[in-house]
Parts: C-alpha cells; structure tokens; sequence
C-alpha cells in the first residue's frame, strides 16, 4: 500500500512539475459552423438524426431509430430545389434518396404464432421530401418530411415514411 501512495505522489508531483510544459491542440471548427444539425425525429422512424450540409444545395442525413418493434437504421442525401419565402423567412425545399434498413420482431407475443424466424429484415427504398426552416436567433432546425417508395427482401411492397423534427445547429 505505502508503494501505491508513493507513486501516486510522484506522479501528482511530476505532472505539476511539467504541466506548463503540456502542448495544447487547437481544433479549428470554423469549417464545421452551421453545417452539422444533430436532434430528434418524431415519426416514423422515431429517434436521433443527424445531418451535414456539404454545400447549399446538399445534405447528408443519418437516423438511428425504432418503430417499436424493432431497430432502424437510415440515411437520405437530399438536394435543395427551392427557398420558398413567405413574409420574408425562408424555408428550404429538398428532395432526394433515402433508405431505412430494419430489424424488426414478428413475435408480437401472440401464442398462436409459429413462425421459426424472430426477426423480420427489410430495406425501404424511398424518394424524401423535406421542408425545413432555420431560426435566425436561436440554432434550431425544424423539419417536416415524407418519403414514398418500395418495400425489398421479405415483404415486397410499398414504403413510405413521415416524419416532424428538431435539430441543433452547430
């Protein structure tokens, strides 16, 4: 024990002794100011979604979700057509693909059920529409959204998603 004392002394010592010594890192994120919007989504999927604006006219976004009978996972790429501007305040207008990967349980607790399989997987392939709005004095992102598109792998079929959300921007 008398040994475990002594080296935490030396090292409290020792790094006193050289902590004006000690390299400070500068982040630059000037690059990164109000590009990245991260927050959450209400809807279908509901969960955190995130996004990155790599220039005016398109946005990278990604969303981390359920359902509630399973796990979400999706990403659109969406490119500005249109500012609409009502009373002076702009609204962006963005259109674009998306997908939402799924891992859902078909268990649904009812006894009656025999399927072997527990999960069921599928793929949407959607075509996203967003309105959006920025406020000028605070950094919030508020979104509206809807998808349409084609159901893949188990269950063939039509896709759609909506979706109402609020993000930070950083």
């Amino acid at each position: 024990m008398k040994k475990i004392l002594t080296a935490i002394a030396a090292l409290f010592i020792f790094t006193n002794l050289y902590a004006e010594d000690v390299k400070t890192i500068d982040l630059d994120t000037s690059r990164l100011e109000g590009k990245v919007k991260a927050g959450v989504s209400l809807g279908y999927p509901i969960g955190l979604t995130a996004g990155y604006r790599f220039t005016e006219l398109f946005e990278l976004n990604g969303t981390l979700g359920t359902d509630y009978d399973g796990f979400i996972f999706g990403g659109n790429g969406l490119f500005t057509i249109a500012k609409l501007k009502v009373e002076g305040e702009l609204f962006p207008v963005s259109i674009g693909p998306g997908f939402n990967f799924a891992v859902e349980d078909n268990d649904h607790d009812n006894p009656s059920y025999n399927d072997d399989n527990d999960s069921d997987l599928h793929l949407d392939i959607l075509c996203i529409l967003r309105f959006e709005y920025d406020f000028e004095e605070i950094p919030l992102n508020l979104f509206i959204e809807a998808g349409a598109g084609l159901r893949t792998w188990d269950d063939l079929g039509p896709a759609g998603s909506f979706a109402v959300g609020v993000r930070f921007i950083f």
